[in-house]
């Protein structure tokens, strides 16, 4: 369980790190914004694939997409922004070790709109990042929420502290949190979720691969179950609850728990050499002929609730 704990040490890296240093392209003179204070209202060019790349200090980060070739930024800080833009990436940064932080002025943050073709990457210390509609995204953030919603392909989210959820992802998804909830809702592809004190709820999954773990936290997953899928839930503390959308099928499932119990309404044959004695159960199940689809269920002290399978003569 100590993966959670380096998940912490990275964002906090990631984001602490000067955020100027994280231009990887030259650009002209006559492409960059220097001085232009704390305030920015502006349109620039971006081809198509490019980046949007947004760092933010104290305020809420909102991105939201358009048919236009071109990136719309409104943006207010109490440090210092510095835009800078080509053709393939425009990159806007707070630094807040400038400025003169007025405490008065509440309208802190960045509002953006950028090409529907583009891909986000955007960081944030202290705000919440809302993004919508995009084709790719990345978002850390240290004490914000993350909220993602409508992501082509594949989505990364992570935060310290914050909530992390998403809906409609179409091309798998990592989320991270260490004392946030993680909800994602109507995700397709691989998945892979991790927290350390919140729960992960994963809704209407269609995925091959899941992987999640939290140490104190729930663990919800509903969705259909693909015959080669490999699925895995592990929590120390905390309930897993899994409801299958389509009966279970075929599937071989490795249960283990110490104080917690195993209830299901499927039909699962216990395999030679499992366990159930009352501090510790433990053992190789099967659903219909096994084979199929594998599941990994660890838990120490919470339950185990499987429901979702076809009835006994159902086809």
């Amino acid at each position: 369980m100590s993966a959670p704990w380096r998940l912490a040490a990275t964002l906090a890296l990631v984001v602490a790190l000067p955020l100027e240093a994280q231009h990887h392209e030259r650009r002209s003179a006559a492409d960059e914004f220097n001085n232009m204070g704390s305030r920015i209202d502006t349109t620039v060019a971006l081809g198509r694939g490019g980046i949007v790349d947004l760092s933010s200090f104290t305020g809420d980060i909102t991105v939201n997409t358009w048919d236009r070739d071109e990136v719309k930024i409104h943006a207010t800080s109490r440090g210092h922004l510095r835009l800078e833009s080509s053709q393939s990436r425009v990159s806007l940064v707070e630094d807040p070790y400038r400025g003169d932080y007025d405490d008065d002025n509440d309208d802190m943050g960045y509002e953006v709109t950028l090409p529907k073709s583009a891909r986000l990457l955007t960081r944030s210390v202290s705000g919440d990042i809302k993004v919508r509609d995009m084709t790719d995204v990345e978002a850390h953030s240290v004490s914000g929420e993350i909220v993602a919603s409508n992501v082509a392909n594949r989505a990364v989210l992570e935060s310290v502290s914050g909530d992390v959820t998403a809906t409609k992802i179409g091309a798998g998804l990592r989320a991270n949190s260490v004392s946030g909830d993680i909800h994602a809702t109507a995700i397709t592809g691989e998945v892979a979720g991790q927290s350390v004190s919140g729960d992960i709820v994963l809704e209407d999954v269609t995925s091959s691969f899941v992987r999640t773990e939290t140490v104190s936290g729930e663990i919800h997953f509903s969705g259909p179950v693909d015959a080669k899928g490999r699925y895995e839930f592990h929590s120390h503390s905390g309930d897993i609850d899994l409801a299958f959308a389509s009966g279970g099928g075929n599937a071989t499932l490795e249960v283990e728990t110490y104080s917690g119990d195993l209830d299901s309404n499927c039909e699962m044959t216990l395999q030679p050499g499992g366990t159930g004695a009352r501090m510790g159960k433990r053992g190789i199940f099967t659903l219909g002929s096994g084979g199929g689809a594998h599941f990994s269920i660890q838990t120490f002290s919470g339950d185990v609730h499987i429901t979702g399978c076809r009835s006994h003569g159902e086809k």
